[in-house]
């Protein structure tokens, strides 16, 4: 049951990069990777060591956090993860560290030298904006990390670790070189198929630097407010996704999630749609349940008492019928097999050919959204939520008209402050489900919406029945968490291959204890 597959590159399995993927010791273990790869060769791969370990290990922690998937009750996979059970030396840190450390960020690096010394600008600035998106997630990770010491071999095998401010600082530096460089990068040949995000387009590799420019300014809107004002009044964002799509229903070629859960374990059911989500886009009548949660084939049939609840087939005037799990189910007796089997709750979709989201066009409107509506400008903060939610919407092929007119689920509140941004917020973490949930587990942090609540979904002493003190929208507490009441994660823990052998790492510090710029 524990077994994982380290799924590194799927889609290009280049014997010179796995070799790296052993040597977890610490950020700075020579790679040892041969002069000769070319240019083209080494940006897909440092593209797809983004994007495997991104789509499996960060999705995953990501879609548990922001309780969009729950772990089975019967089974044990992800059950640290859901109950917050997780010291450094878990995998899920380590493996993240070392696969950016010494996969794509040393590739990206050669990437860069080379095209510099060739002129191929091109993949210089393709480059630069996948090396600025990796530092950004570790530094929204881990928060400390080395940046200015990182990556220099054996020159330096104790880095020194930055402020995240000053790596916040940094990346937006890495952003403006690359988008400086946009006039000479689209004079050169196109990268086609090389490039497995935009398929050589600078334009879009451009409008992905500026809105991952506006993400990182947000985390302090008021000290940042005339750079983020200026951004939006410039307009150049992105419009559409920064996606993997090189994914195929076969063997080692498929999308990192669904490759190392549904393919390769000895189980498929652990991944459970959250109660949390479930509950949400019930009451709103929401048709992308189906894109979220598979219809379960038995059901409760509610008694007058607890004796008399029972478990029915879902009846024909009632299918597709789908329902959650609580957080943190594992190990509670009320949710053991023979209370709760496995056909009642809806298991969580995923699919072979699903893309690895860096940043999707919904995500770009949410941000716009967003700052428009701290600015104040609710009309415009309007037009930009709709414009997502819309784009949230047709990913799975649903038209989101009726749920945004007067009076719809989704209407535009714009009352006050906020009121705006709990539309927006909310909306973000639901078009967040399947496709970036590490997005909604930041925006959790960052903004405090969904709020943490403080009841479960299912009434924990008659699981039959919903809990009537659950407020729809906000995060359940995760039954079995080893946290203090109240307590919700909010950073990544230094893996002990760094702590253990880099005398700079700095002091581990709670999975709960959060960063500079968390509500």
């Amino acid at each position: 049951m524990k077994k994982i597959i380290n799924y590194c590159l799927g889609l290009f399995l280049l014997a010179f990069v796995l070799s790296a993927c052993t040597n977890y010791l610490d950020i700075n273990s020579d790679p040892n990777y041969p002069a000769s790869a070319s240019t083209p060769l080494l940006f897909s791969s440092g593209t797809t060591w983004s994007a495997s370990i991104l789509g499996c290990d960060i999705q995953l922690v990501g879609a548990y956090w922001a309780q969009h998937y729950s772990q089975n009750n019967t089974s044990q996979q992800y059950n640290t993860i859901d109950q917050y059970n997780l010291s450094n030396s878990s995998t899920y840190f380590t493996r993240y560290w070392a696969s950016i450390y010494t996969g794509a960020l040393p590739d990206l690096k050669l990437v860069i030298s080379q095209s510099e010394a060739a002129g191929t600008w091109n993949y210089w600035v393709a480059a630069k904006v996948m090396t600025a998106f990796d530092f950004n997630m570790l530094v929204s990770l881990f928060e400390k990390i080395p940046f200015t010491d990182a990556l220099k071999g054996s020159d330096n095998l104790t880095p020194a670790y930055d402020e995240s401010k000053a790596v916040d600082a940094g990346i937006i530096a890495l952003l403006d070189a690359a988008i400086a460089k946009k006039t000479d990068a689209a004079a050169q040949v196109s990268m086609g198929s090389k490039d497995m995000v935009f398929a050589g387009n600078i334009t879009k590799w451009v409008q992905f630097a500026k809105t991952l420019k506006l993400k990182i300014l947000m985390r302090d809107f008021t000290t940042n407010q005339a750079a983020i004002q200026a951004l939006l009044t410039e307009g150049d964002l992105l419009a559409s996704d920064a996606k993997m799509t090189n994914f195929t229903d076969q063997e080692n070629k498929s999308n990192p999630l669904f490759e190392n859960d549904r393919r390769k374990l000895n189980t498929t059911t652990n991944i459970r749609a959250s109660a949390t989500l479930v509950q949400f886009l019930k009451a709103n009548n929401d048709p992308r349940i189906a894109a979220f949660a598979e219809p379960t084939t038995q059901m409760f049939q509610v008694g007058a008492t607890a004796a008399a609840d029972k478990i029915i087939d879902v009846p024909a005037d009632q299918k597709p019928y789908y329902r959650g799990l609580d957080q943190g189910t594992y190990g509670i007796t009320t949710f053991s097999s023979n209370v709760f089997p496995t056909s009642v709750h809806s298991r969580a979709v995923l699919a072979a050919t699903d893309p690895v989201y860096f940043m999707s066009a919904a995500e770009s409107y949410f941000l716009q959204a967003e700052a428009w509506a701290r600015i104040g400008d609710s009309g415009k903060a309007k037009t930009a939520y709709e414009t997502a939610v819309k784009a949230a919407f047709s990913r799975w092929g649903y038209d989101a008209t009726t749920f945004l007119a007067a009076g719809g689920a989704y209407a535009f509140d714009a009352t006050s402050s906020d009121t705006m941004l709990k539309c927006i917020m909310m909306q973000k973490w639901v078009s967040s489900a399947r496709t970036d949930s590490w997005n909604a587990f930041f925006d959790i942090c960052r903004t405090g919406i969904p709020a943490l609540g403080t009841q479960s979904v299912t009434d924990q002493s008659r699981i039959a029945v919903i809990n009537s003190s659950y407020v729809t929208g906000t995060l359940a507490p995760s039954i079995g968490s080893v946290l203090l009441s109240g307590q919700y994660p909010h950073r990544f823990l230094y893996p002990k291959t760094s702590s253990d052998y880099n005398p700079n790492t700095p002091t581990v510090l709670p999975l709960y204890q959060k960063m500079w710029w968390h509500k």
